[in-house]
Parts: structure tokens; sequence; C-alpha cells
């Protein structure tokens, strides 16, 4: 699934031959340089960006809720399905395992389960798609609808079989400024998943953005500590987070000085950060 939307993000968001609409260019985290040129360390960021939009979309609306086929509509009813877990984990932490489980199988295994999900795929699909299609060349939407959708599918369909697993599997994307978010066991963005994510521990290094989260097993309750698989916690992903002092966001800072310097700080070459005419190589 993260090298899916990896893949879309430098696939489609390569060449960009406008500038977005001004609503969606204040959507962008102010502490992250203008990427909107087709320069290498710009498409760079850009596609962090895409990654971060479409990893933050899939996280809100299909792993953190307690069943994700509910949708918008039911909001309450997802949120009374959340209190009830907790209430009872509280409690018993193997009774609410078992409640979980058998809940969450009923509701996924359902006539009309199928049906449900594809109906919140398709919602989801949407969202991404107006979020990310003007970064996008328009005469390659069709390409890029498929992919998102093929990305939705795939998210969907593997978290329905998670969420039916006894221990409890979950997922974190925390916003830059979250008080309470530890970086431990991040992946910067740019390194690969066998490198080690120690800097992330540094508190001192400023978060811009999340471009994929954290997903993690719980270990198995002791009463179920024979399975030996289980027995420990287990992480799926590291999470992958882009810093104010990463590589690539340096990269893009010193092409936008060198960009200035020879166009005179925007005055005759166009402002800093715009899309250029070029086409991609």
């Amino acid at each position: 699934l993260s090298q899916l939307v990896v893949d879309l993000s430098k696939d489609h968001f390569a060449y960009i031959p406008i500038d977005p609409p001004k609503d969606i260019l204040s959507k962008i985290p102010p502490e992250l340089p203008p990427f909107l040129d087709n320069t290498p360390a710009s498409r760079e960021l850009r596609s962090a960006y895409i990654q971060h939009i479409v990893s933050k979309t899939l996280t809100y609306r299909i792993f953190q809720p307690f069943l994700f086929t509910l949708g918008r509509r039911y909001d309450k009813a997802d949120t009374f399905f959340q209190m009830l877990s907790m209430d009872i984990r509280r409690k018993s932490v193997r009774r609410e395992a078992f409640w979980r489980q058998q809940t969450l199988k009923a509701a996924y295994t359902a006539s009309d389960a199928k049906q449900s999900i594809n109906v919140v795929a398709a919602v989801i699909v949407d969202e991404i798609i107006d979020q990310t299609k003007h970064f996008a060349d328009p005469n390659q939407l069709d390409s890029l609808l498929t992919a998102v959708r093929k990305i939705v599918k795939l998210a969907a369909e593997t978290w329905r079989f998670a969420r039916v697993e006894r221990e409890l599997v979950l997922a974190s994307l925390p916003a830059p400024d979250a008080d309470d978010a530890s970086n431990d066991e991040w992946i910067e963005y740019g390194a690969s998943e066998g490198e080690d994510c120690g800097q992330g521990n540094d508190t001192a290094r400023h978060v811009i953005l999340r471009t994929f989260p954290q997903i993690i097993r719980e270990a198995a309750h002791e009463d179920f500590a024979d399975d030996e698989q289980k027995a420990s916690r287990c992480v799926y992903s590291h999470g992958c987070v882009l810093y104010a002092d990463s590589p690539v966001v340096l990269a893009r800072l010193e092409e936008l000085t060198k960009m200035e310097e020879v166009h005179g700080s925007g005055d005759e070459g166009g402002r800093p950060g715009s899309a250029s005419p070029e086409e991609p190589s």
C-alpha cells in the first residue's frame, strides 16, 4: 500500500502545467517551501505533499473509525462504538478483544457489507481526487482516477481483515504540532525502510508533515501468550515523517535561493515557486 501511494505521487504529479487555485494552495503547510516548479527538489516535495494528502485521508476515513463503512452519516454511531470499546477495554482487555472481533466480523460479513465498503470507497476516492487533481496534469486525470481507486480499494479490503483480528491493529498519523506525538521509530522521508530511524528521537527537529501512517498490532493478551507469532507487538509500518531540515527540504530551499539570484528575487523571471512552462524530462 505504501509503495502504491509513493508510485502515485511520482507518476502522476511530476509535471504541473499551471498553478492550483488559491483555496487549494492555502491548505499547504506554511513551513513547506513552494513546490510548484518542475525541478527535481520541487517535484520531490510535491510528491511528499501528495503522499501526505492520500495517507491522511485513508487514515481518518478508513483506518481510525471503529467501523469505517458507517461513513460520515453515522458519526454518532461510530463514536458510540469507539466509546463502548474503550469502556469494555478498561474493564477487561480480553473481553473487549472477543467483543470487538465478533462485532466487526458480523459487520464485515453481512450480506450488504461488500456494497457498503464499495460505497464508502467511492466517496473516499472522490475526496482524494478533489484534493490532488490541481497538482496533476489535467490531461492525465483518467489514469490518476484509476490509480487512486486501486489504492483505496486495497486500503479498505486490507483494513477489513485487520480489524477482525483479535489483537488490536492501530494506525496513527499525528498532526505536526501534536503535543503527545512521539517520533520514535518513524522513518525520515527520503530514507529507505531499512535505515536507522533513531533521528526521530530528536524532539528538537520540527515536523512539517507525515507522509504515511504508523501501523502497529498490539501484543496478544497474556491469556493468549501461547500464540508465538502474536506474543509481542508487531510494527507493520514505521510511518514516514518530513522534517524542516530534511535533505529534500534543504535542497528545495537551495533551489529557490539560486532562482532568486538568477531572476533578481523574481522581478524578471516570475515568482520563486511558480510553475515552470518547461515540459517534464
